[in-house]
């Protein structure tokens, strides 16, 4: 109860003095009672909210997305191109046999060949992902967002499945951002239809990848498990109270990895993993 009112209290201070919201998402917990006094801010405050919210929101993915991962299979090839990696010894034998072709026509290196796959991100918005959860949904969204760059889709479920973005619309991480804060959290969690909405966004490519958030099992649909396995990589990030057994049996059914996310500390990790 007294949490309840200290919400009640910032969000009536932020209803009158709607200037102070910058200076409000620079504190460290800002994110987390934001996600908690979303509903008790007036319509207009609350849109300027998300956008101060959405630019933070996307500071913190470009952090976890600029880690160095780079996706795509090495390939030997000769010469040498932009962001290739150099072959070192076979360079230098190369040179050796024939050393009137020069050192550039000699070098091999390991360039990296984009991969024809696809991601998409299904996160569960049913009743229990308030507050924290869906600020790190969100972080999440952003940083596949910032990752792929092209090529993922975004989807929202619960009893039914809503399309935040399509695998081949031009959409930047804010607009899915907004399009985030204003879904209304609703009843029960259909895992089943979400995985085969996000088979179909995906259908077209090689390697079809997905990510699923949720803090529950699936009560709604039939079988999930059944879907899973036509990924080719299914990871799943689980947040309490879900049984962690029952929800990372989708994981293994997928092929992917699983986190099990007890502590907002641990996001960043769990969104690496996945990228990987």
């Amino acid at each position: 109860m007294a949490h309840c009112s200290y919400f009640y209290r910032i969000a009536t201070f932020l209803n009158i003095h709607p200037e102070k919201l910058p200076l409000f998402f620079e504190k460290q917990d800002s994110l987390e009672v934001f996600a908690n006094i979303f509903g008790m801010l007036k319509r207009d405050v609350r849109a300027l909210a998300v956008k101060i919210a959405c630019r933070l929101i996307i500071k913190i993915a470009k952090q976890i997305a600029d880690t160095g991962y780079r996706s795509g299979q090495l390939k030997l090839v000769r010469g040498f191109t932009d962001g290739a990696e150099i072959e070192l010894d076979q360079s230098l034998e190369k040179y050796t046999e024939a050393p009137e072709r020069g050192i550039l026509e000699n070098l091999v290196s390991y360039s990296r060949q984009r991969e024809k796959k696809a991601f998409v991100m299904m996160f569960d918005h049913s009743y229990s992902m308030k507050g924290l959860k869906i600020v790190l949904a969100a972080i999440t969204a952003a940083s596949i967002a910032q990752h792929f760059k092209r090529d993922y889709a975004v989807l929202a479920f619960c009893n039914r499945v809503s399309v935040l973005k399509a695998i081949d619309e031009k959409t930047g991480p804010e607009e899915i951002l907004e399009r985030l804060f204003a879904l209304e959290l609703c009843g029960d969690t259909d895992v089943r239809a979400v995985l085969e909405v996000g088979l179909k966004h995906v259908d077209k490519f090689e390697r079809k990848m997905g990510l699923i958030l949720t803090d529950g099992a699936w009560n709604r649909g039939g079988d999930p498990l059944e879907v899973a396995v036509r990924f080719d990589k299914l990871n799943v990030i689980g947040f309490p109270p879900a049984k962690k057994e029952k929800i990372r049996r989708l994981s293994l059914r997928g092929k992917g990895n699983f986190s099990f996310i007890e502590d907002e500390s641990e996001i960043a990790g769990a969104i690496l993993r996945c990228l990987n």
